[in-house]
């Protein structure tokens, strides 16, 4: 068995990969045990024998989860990094190894599971949206913060005290809070239609643009966009990758 995991800033996707290439999905908060304990009681599952690992944490933690699951716990454990050319994705980027890992693993997936032009946009604690043809050559993308990172950001940099409870997409919002999250969230969909309309008109027309992440479904109905969600876009080219190392 094969366990892969998508480590995220508030949560760990994870999917469970068998001898018969069978997939089994799941996700866990990272809780009030923080994040090493979170990924050690996943790899603690039975019959994991091998670990592969996409993260966007800090090299620290990361640095930290893999000695333990490693030196103390025994477990094979393979880190994606980005590379030149990585599993059939040509990057776009002259310093590869600092793009994302997710970022890549959604490009592997999107070349395997799709045909032709792609736009592949993550819709989580940051926004990217990559361009990638039909042979695998990632054209390049962009990244800007998500709606939770711009409410974040505005609260710290005022004098303005707001929360966030049942707060609702109210484009006539009449409360300070819904009047931030709104906004927030229209700044992000504002974004990521401009981007990819702007990919479209320098670039070609995509087969498909497709949406992942937590916040893909709150931003297909506000965007006058052809969407296709993936939810296991990221942990479906964990999975190609595993069959390939």
């Amino acid at each position: 068995m094969k366990l892969l995991l998508d480590l995220g800033n508030t949560r760990c996707k994870y999917a469970l990969l068998d001898d018969s290439d069978q997939m089994e999905y799941g996700a866990k908060d990272y809780g009030p045990f923080g994040k090493l304990y979170t990924v050690k009681s996943l790899c603690d599952k039975d019959n994991v024998k091998k670990v592969i690992i996409c993260s966007v944490l800090s090299e620290k933690m990361n640095a930290e989860i893999i000695e333990v699951l490693v030196n103390k716990d025994g477990h094979d454990v393979y880190s994606l990094s980005a590379e030149k050319n990585s599993f059939g994705i040509q990057l776009a980027y002259e310093n590869p190894i600092t793009m994302g890992a997710d970022r890549l693993a959604a490009l592997v997936a999107a070349k395997n599971k799709y045909s032709g032009n792609s736009c592949v946009v993550d819709c989580g604690t940051a926004i990217t949206i990559d361009a990638l043809d039909a042979d695998g050559v990632h054209k390049g993308g962009v990244i800007f913060p998500g709606a939770k990172v711009m409410q974040n950001g505005l609260l710290n940099s005022t004098n303005i005290e707001s929360g966030y409870d049942d707060v609702k997409f109210n484009i006539f919002a009449n409360t300070t809070e819904e009047a931030i999250y709104t906004g927030c969230v229209s700044a992000v969909g504002g974004g990521i239609e401009f981007v990819v309309n702007k990919m479209i008109e320098e670039y070609e027309k995509f087969n498909q643009i497709i949406f992942t992440g937590g916040g893909a479904e709150q931003m297909r109905q506000l965007l006058n966009l052809q969407i296709e969600i993936d939810k296991t876009l990221v942990l479906d080219g964990l999975g190609i990758v595993a069959k390939n190392i």
